[in-house]
């Protein structure tokens, strides 16, 4: 049986690679094509570097594994320290 997750418990996060400002279509060849411009985790749009790669990892059928995701992304300031201490 698996525990109930309590508010403020760790979970996956929610990761968009988008094209923006366009929708897939089957009417032409190439339409279904989809070009990313956007990254977004939890709905957050982010910097992601041009010249680093987005890679999904394999995605498994097995229902106990999680979909993998490598991105490398532009940071504006970056701070490790407890969490009660002042950022």
């Amino acid at each position: 049986m698996s525990k109930l997750q309590k508010p403020g418990d760790p979970r996956g996060a929610v990761i968009e690679i988008i094209e923006k400002g366009r929708a897939t279509s089957d009417a032409t060849m190439g339409e279904s094509v989809i070009v990313p411009n956007d990254v977004r985790i939890n709905g957050q749009s982010l910097l992601a570097s041009g010249d680093d790669p987005i890679i999904v990892h394999e995605i498994s059928t097995h229902p106990d594994n999680c979909v993998r995701v490598t991105l490398t992304l532009l940071a504006r300031r970056v701070s490790v320290r407890a969490e009660d201490d002042p950022a």
